[in-house]
């Protein structure tokens, strides 16, 4: 069982091993063998942004620095790369380096000038990042109260002494609450649950070591899957978001929902097959474990005040998410004599509305004090917010220096295969990756790729690749240190790393199918296929 007293599974803290150690050393050789290698076409800012790009990649890849502390790099970076940017006639930052870059201005820029330590330090406060500050403060206002455990307890009751119900309860409840708070603090939360219910099922005081597993993974699996539903549920989609803006494609909550969520609605019943095949427990063990949940969830009571206000405001938001569309038209037209607002941007108000009354609201309940005070937002995970910004920062460089334009040239011939062989690869190259590093590191050095893939192709746009990379991303199901989930799980002793790698190999092949229909349909078709 976890403990809350000892340090949890990270996937930004970065490593001591031998690998951080080589990884190192290892970034800056690769950084200036990069600049000494001849690349024709490739202005000289470009290949500074491609050497910071592998410096960054090694670090990330081995850990050799924490993760946040290596998305620091850019901002002492590129200010001094002398990148050349003008406004184009949309008002946006455009390159404005020589070769691709002039080669390609249809129109002649205005501004131009030196991309600034300003310029940069603007993705670093991305609205995706605000986005992100305010859903992190719902998931520990919902996390504070138990509302979650709540949630859990209550769809595994319904589940009944049916060890395959109880099954699915688990993984609808992890996969529920993941899709608002982080994936980490849902397995946290649960698998202490799901260990109680395992134990519970003890005959002779011999619990079914299959149950127990397959309860363990249920958590991990659905706590990965869940994420995938909205923007704030995994960090590697609000990275997508951003990635799709910057070509000008505006995403909204409730747009995105409409991708994440089908893939939720297919994926959950994969792993509830994966992990249900063969599950069998003694007749007296599963009425033990139904006993367990209905103690469990009596000793919760009924609900509490803390718990209602933290619920009426959770459902509100959630509502306001859905709508954010209407609501930015609503706001144009009513409020700004028609100009446009986009609805990411509502989206980020939105969230920032539902913090503020956080910390407005009372607990009430005989609680003196608001539903969040300050103490409880030391919780949030602001290395994420700071490796959001760097991979963002990388991303920008790439962009601005004429390197995503290079890339794009050089995998034209990649990008104009067959779409459905050209997503599988991407995200059969993502879910490698992913296994062994960081889901967030992953697609943000995926994304001047991701971009040069789309520019590069005439039959599909940005999101095809972007969305379906995204999820991938975090699709790290076969290996312990996969993500923290899965960490979680191994950790907590009931888990053999064989039956880990056997089920998540299946869940990796089912998630790198459905992704790609994804990618092929729902998300040029809602998203847009610019």
């Amino acid at each position: 069982m976890p403990d809350a007293n000892q340090p949890q599974p990270s996937e930004i803290a970065g490593s001591a091993g031998r690998a951080a150690r080589i990884g190192l050393w290892l970034g800056p050789v690769l950084a200036i063998v990069s600049l000494l290698i001849p690349m024709s076409g490739l202005a000289w800012e470009a290949r500074l942004v491609l050497a910071m790009l592998l410096l960054m990649a090694t670090w990330w890849i081995t850990e050799a620095l924490p993760l946040a502390a290596t998305a620091l790099v850019p901002i002492i970076a590129v200010p001094l790369m002398g990148i050349d940017v003008g406004t184009d006639a949309r008002g946006r930052l455009t390159c404005a380096t020589e070769g691709l870059c002039r080669d390609a201005l249809a129109d002649p820029l205005t501004n131009e000038r030196l991309l600034n330590l300003g310029d940069l330090g603007t993705h670093y406060a991305n609205p995706i990042v605000l986005l992100y500050i305010g859903g992190f403060l719902i998931g520990i206002a919902i996390e504070r109260w138990g509302l979650s455990t709540r949630i859990a307890y209550g769809l595994v009751a319904r589940g009944g002494a049916n060890p395959k119900h109880m099954l699915a309860g688990f993984l609808l409840a992890a996969g529920f609450i993941s899709m608002w708070i982080s994936n980490t603090s849902t397995s946290l939360i649960l698998t202490p649950l799901a260990l109680s219910v395992a134990a519970g099922s003890a005959v002779n005081g011999r619990e079914d070591p299959k149950f127990a597993a397959a309860l363990v993974l249920a958590i991990a699996y659905a706590a990965t899957i869940g994420g995938l539903a909205t923007p704030i549920g995994t960090p590697p989609n609000g990275i997508a978001l951003t990635q799709l803006r910057a070509q000008g494609i505006d995403v909204s909550f409730g747009q995105w929902m409409a991708v994440g969520l089908p893939a939720v609605i297919v994926l959950l019943p994969m792993a509830w097959l994966t992990l249900s095949r063969g599950l069998k427990i003694d007749p007296a063990g599963a009425r033990g474990a139904q006993e367990r949940v209905r103690q469990e969830l009596g000793k919760l009571g009924p609900l509490s005040t803390p718990e209602g206000r933290t619920a009426v405001i959770f459902f509100l938001i959630a509502g306001l998410w859905m709508i954010s569309t209407l609501i930015a038209d609503w706001i144009g037209t009513a409020l700004l004599g028609g100009a446009r607002i986009d609805s990411g941007h509502v989206d980020t108000m939105i969230a920032t509305l539902g913090a503020i009354l956080l910390f407005i609201v009372p607990a009430g309940g005989g609680a003196k004090r608001a539903i969040l005070i300050w103490d409880d937002a030391q919780k949030i995970p602001w290395g994420i917010l700071l490796l959001f910004g760097g991979g963002l920062a990388l991303a920008a460089a790439a962009e601005l220096s004429g390197l995503s334009r290079y890339l794009a040239e050089s995998l034209r011939g990649v990008a104009d295969l067959h779409p459905v062989i050209v997503i599988l690869m991407v995200g059969l190259l993502v879910i490698i990756i992913t296994e062994f590093a960081s889901n967030i590191a992953t697609i943000s050095l995926m994304g001047p790729v991701l971009i040069s893939l789309g520019q590069g192709s005439d039959t599909l746009g940005a999101a095809a690749f972007i969305v379906p990379a995204a999820m991938a991303a975090s699709m790290g199901f076969a290996m312990p240190v996969g993500s923290a989930s899965n960490a979680i799980a191994y950790g907590t002793g009931k888990v053999k790393q064989a039956d880990m790698i056997r089920r998540g190999l299946v869940m990796n092949l089912c998630a790198l199918v459905v992704l790609t229909i994804i990618g092929l349909t729902l998300a040029p078709l809602v998203l847009g296929g610019a």
